[in-house]
């Protein structure tokens, strides 16, 4: 109640300031750049730093919203050094500000001075508020300031010194009493300032230090979207600019966040000049809506080709964006309408059940606590005046130099505003759609939300089902429709049937993007930002912002490089593969290595390792790379003149248990009869000589063919994995090393994931590929699939580690849950991706579950007596070809006894589906969905 009567919104607290007292001293040491051996030289020397400081918030409700928390900083600075003490000038502080280059939040300070010797000196400290995971350091976090001095206005000047600062616990009362609220009318306002901003300061903290206990997460943001005309020379083009502050932790709880600006102006020809940038904070941004005021002033990249950029692309300054300087002021009046809640069900729910006073007397006592959901506050925005500028590197338009100013047409302009809260539970994550159109013409803004969940683990399966199940709910009651117009607003919830082309509800994409922006720099999922070309529900055209989620993140770890992917969709398997070899230039790539060796098409060595050594019946065609695909690639690769090809495999563990096992054999088993014009060759057989290829293979036996290979392809086949929930082209690689027990050399005594790496590093493969046209999923996808999946997909490309994160994306995993994918991208790095072709995840689709992968790694491959018995005891042959081996009574017996779970995975020769076999080939497809 007293929160209520003190007008705890910030708006409540326009005008009213808040001012404290703080002094901290520490060590500088001259000539350091260092604050840690800066400060370790200062004690050594016994020379001093400290300062004495009166920080002043003048306006509560503007230093709280999400681009602010600036305030002035004013005193004194008593400095060992410079023997003396200086009074401070063009003082600022920041409270838990973004460090734009890692995203950490920073308090800072920041003022100058001048010296005895008439210099001026550039004072700059920050804490860093960051969450150590092996300490507690709240406290150290919150005490010591590192500092750096220069010479000069500013941090651009040369260093004189760095040091650290602290703060002393024991002066923590001081401080506090220090406290004081200016311009409050009341003392219940007075009481509001000082819990606002005590509320401010918690909940940054908490979110910071208490993120891995907390199953909530809170997130803001401020949005400004406008559509118009502008006047360019002696005439006028369109415009539309979309920009926005996000607060850290949006949309999914990632300590992560991004502020932009997006403008699409009317080039005078019919196009557009298309311009962008995303960054954790913009300096110079602020979008403050209740005050009506815009400002940007800074760098803005222009979009030479193509419409997309990214936060990836903006960092490393590539050539497709030039850097431009832009200056954007706007002023405008914003018209309020009541907060729009799309509630998530699970507070809602628990309130529903309380009676009517009960859940009032909740909503008194906590109004500081809204439902979990999206909470917007949207405006419709007519512009009083604005201008803005984009001056081009080298560019100036009149004598004077001044760059081509834009000034808005404030009758032809129209926009709306959002000030939102995102506060949800941080599983099952969120993922929404969101789209806002304007229509100046019609002075009219409509915005669609549509909800759901992300499942992003799909290797839990029940956390998955969940998960589905709450998104379900969460769909129905928070995808809804809000449109602005005649200064109204009307709410329409989005029912099934909405979703009907027929009835026209949603809006249409016309054509490409004018812009688009990828926040890839999230680990859950890239966030997109479009300008969009659409039609609303009434017919009519007009620009709109689009939000979007992409889960394969395909922006680059650990590299600079940038890659292509085709994932090939078609029914007609040599189509698909003749597709993604297209679009992924192999003749090319073949023919750039070629010429860098100097050999001719006829000597030049290519050899194509399959997955084929795993299979147990030739009529289960999903735990084999197809020999068709790969005749139709060798056929390929001859008429373009290259004719010494080899497709080569090496032995498995399965040829210990059982006869005819050699990979001559199981090439002729399954269809590798050589016919399109390529050897087979036994890397077991081939490996006669050693060499030393790491700490984990140490010297080790290396397949001729492979070693001297000029060209090597990774043709992997879609499965899922019991140990490394999917298996691909990294994969691919471990069946090329030529040991034929691998259970006991690799699983048992080396490491199959290093061993793996280490052979792909000394034996670089050019090119992957994998057979996903028909795929293997669920818990045994590794072993068996007897109800395989039609996915008709080919993916293609020059980097493995960019081809396999394509694929597992496509399964709907998280690319980085497997030991492979971690150790490549730590080894190799992840290049930036272009994925050509479906982007979609594969359904029905079953992953491995956590459990099994446990019970591999910690139960079969902790001994090798116990994993042994059990694979020779359950492995599942083709009764008509492959004999079991070993005879003794004991094997015979457990072999006798695992005949009923074989019988419900496998493919049994002679046999039809026992109905063990049908209900687990039913259960695995409906748990797919």
């Amino acid at each position: 109640m007293i929160l209520q009567k003190a007008g705890w919104h910030m708006s409540g607290l326009q005008h009213v300031g808040l001012q404290f007292e703080e002094t901290m001293a520490g060590y500088l040491g001259k000539g350091e750049l260092d604050p840690r051996a800066g400060a370790a030289k200062g004690k050594r020397d016994g020379t001093h730093i400290r300062f004495d400081v009166q920080i002043a918030i003048s306006d509560l409700s503007r230093f709280l919203k999400v681009s602010q928390h600036k305030a002035a900083l004013s005193g004194t600075v008593t400095c060992g050094l410079l023997g003396g003490t200086y009074d401070i000038t063009d003082g600022a502080f920041n409270l838990f500000s973004v460090d734009p280059a890692t995203g950490m939040r920073q308090m800072v300070y920041a003022f100058t001075f001048s010296g005895e010797d008439g210099q001026t000196y550039y004072f700059r400290g920050h804490k860093e508020i960051y969450d150590d995971p092996h300490k507690v350091d709240v406290v150290e976090d919150m005490t010591r300031l590192f500092v750096v001095l220069h010479r000069g206005e500013d941090d651009q000047g040369p260093v004189y010194g760095a040091g650290e600062m602290y703060f002393k616990l024991s002066d923590g009362p001081a401080l506090l009493s220090s406290i004081k609220v200016t311009n409050a009318s009341s003392l219940w306002q007075g009481i509001a300032a000082r819990l606002a901003f005590a509320s401010f300061a918690y909940g940054a903290l908490r979110d910071e230090y208490l993120k891995d206990i907390r199953l909530l997460y809170e997130t803001r943001y401020e949005n400004l979207v406008l559509s118009g005309v502008v006047r360019r020379g002696t005439g006028e083009v369109p415009f539309f600019l979309v920009s926005g502050v996000h607060d850290k932790g949006f949309p999914w709880g990632d300590a992560e966040t991004f502020w932009d600006v997006l403008l699409a102006v009317g080039d005078g020809k019919g196009g557009y000049e298309r311009y962008a940038i995303t960054d954790r904070i913009l300096e110079d941004l602020e979008v403050d809506v209740e005050r009506g005021v815009y400002r940007y002033r800074g760098p803005l990249y222009e979009i030479k080709q193509g419409y997309a950029a990214s936060f990836a692309e903006m960092r490393a300054a590539t050539a497709k964006l030039a850097r431009c300087e832009a200056d954007i002021a706007i002023e405008f009046d914003a018209r309020r309408y009541d907060t729009v809640s799309f509630p998530f069900p699970v507070m809602g729910r628990f309130l529903r059940k309380l009676s009517r006073p009960l859940a009032k007397k909740w909503h008194e006592a906590f109004p500081g606590e809204p439902e979990l959901g999206i909470h917007i506050t949207p405006h419709t925005v007519t512009v009083r005046s604005g201008t803005f500028s984009v001056r081009r590197p080298g560019e100036t338009t009149a004598a004077a130099g001044a760059p081509e100013v834009l000034e808005i047409i404030a009758d032809h302009t129209f926009g709306e505003a959002e000030k939102s809260t995102f506060r949800n539970i941080k599983e099952p994550t969120l993922l929404y759609g969101y789209m806002c159109a304007v229509r100046p013409s019609a002075q009219a803004a409509r915005v669609q939300i549509h909800s759901r969940t992300l499942r992003d683990e799909k290797e839990h399966w029940a956390k998955d089902r969940l998960d589905a199940f709450l998104g379900t709910i969460v769909s129905r009651v928070a995808s809804a429709e809000m449109l602005m117009q005649a200064d109204k607003l009307v709410c329409t919830q989005f029912t099934r049937s909405d979703y009907d082309p027929a009835r026209n509800r949603l809006f249409r994409k016309v054509g490409e993007p004018l812009v688009e922006v990828n926040n890839n720099h999230y680990p859950t999922a890239d966030f997109l930002r479009r300008i969009v070309k659409v039609k609303d529900p009434s017919g009519q055209e007009c620009l709109a912002l689009e939000e979007d989620m992409s889960l394969l993140r395909l922006g680059a770890l650990n590299s600079d490089r940038k890659t292509v992917v085709a994932a090939c969709k078609n029914e007609d398997k040599f189509k698909a593969l003749d597709a993604a070899l297209a679009e992924t230039a192999l003749d090319e790539v073949l023919e750039k290595h070629r010429a860098a060796s100097g050999k001719a098409k006829a000597e030049y060595r290519i050899v194509i390792k399959p997955n084929f050594m795993f299979a147990y019946d030739k009529r289960d065609r999903s735990t084999y790379t197809d020999p068709e695909l790969v005749g139709h690639l060798v056929g390929r690769l001859r008429r373009s003149g290259f004719e010494n090809i080899a497709v080569v495999e090496a032995q498995s563990t399965y040829g210990q248990y059982f006869d005819r096992r050699s990979v001559r054999e199981m090439a002729d088993y399954l269809g590798y009869d050589g016919k399109a014009g390529y050897d087979v060759v036994d890397m077991t057989e081939d490996a006669r000589e050693q060499q030393n290829l790491g700490p984990h293979l140490e010297c080790h036996p290396v397949s001729a063919a492979w070693r001297d290979a000029d060209f090597r392809i990774s043709f992997a086949k879609n499965k899922t994995h019991a140990y490394a929930y999917y298996t691909l082209t990294l994969k691919n690689i471990y069946g090329a090393l030529p040991l034929a027990n691998k259970f006991k050399e690799y699983h048992c005594r080396r490491d199959i994931y290093h061993t793996a790496i280490e052979y792909l590093t000394a034996f670089p493969v050019h090119f992957g590929l994998i057979d996903a046209h028909l795929s293997a999923d669920g818990p045994f996808g590794i072993f068996a699939d007897t109800c395989p999946n039609a996915t008709h997909t080919i993916i293609a490309g020059q980097d493995l580690v960019a081809v396999d994160w394509v694929g597992a994306g496509k399964m709907g995993i998280d690319p980085m849950i497997s030991q492979y994918m971690r150790l490549a991208v730590k080894a190799f790095g992840k290049p930036e991706i272009r994925l050509v072709g479906d982007a979609g995840t594969y359904r029905p689709w079953l992953n491995v579950p956590v459990a099994l992968t446990l019970f591999t790694h910690k139960g079969l491959d902790a001994n090798h007596f116990f994993g042994n018995l059990f694979y020779t005891a359950c492995a599942q042959m083709d009764k008509t070809h492959f004999t079991h081996k070993n005879k003794a009574l004991h094997i015979r017996l457990l072999r006798r006894l695992t005949v009923p779970m074989r019988r419900t995975f496998f493919v049994r020769t002679g046999e039809k589906p026992t109905w063990a076999n049908r209900l687990a080939s039913a259960l695995f497809y409906r748990l797919g969905f």
